[in-house]
């Protein structure tokens, strides 16, 4: 599958751009503090885990890198497949 540079590219990009930044919003709001919040009492205790920033570089990556690439590569076939 060669890859094509067309408008369907562009918007597949752009839809996945949209999805990334809605998870990295949800995310950043909903998630991290509550996450952020428990780790800090964990700390205290001696018994926490991972710490939460490194689970908010991963999902910015694949939110803002990942997926509009993935919408770049399959953007064209999917959407001019559906119009």
């Amino acid at each position: 599958m060669p890859l094509t540079f067309s408008l369907y590219s562009i918007a597949g990009v752009l839809i996945m751009l949209g999805i990334g930044l809605l998870n990295v919003g949800i995310f950043q709001h909903w998630l991290y503090p509550a996450m952020r919040q428990r780790h800090e009492k964990a700390k205290v205790t001696g018994s926490h885990g991972r710490d939460p920033g490194v689970l908010k570089i991963i999902i910015k990556i694949l939110a803002l890198i990942i997926l509009p690439v993935l919408g770049f590569v399959f953007g064209d076939p999917v959407l001019n497949g559906l119009i």
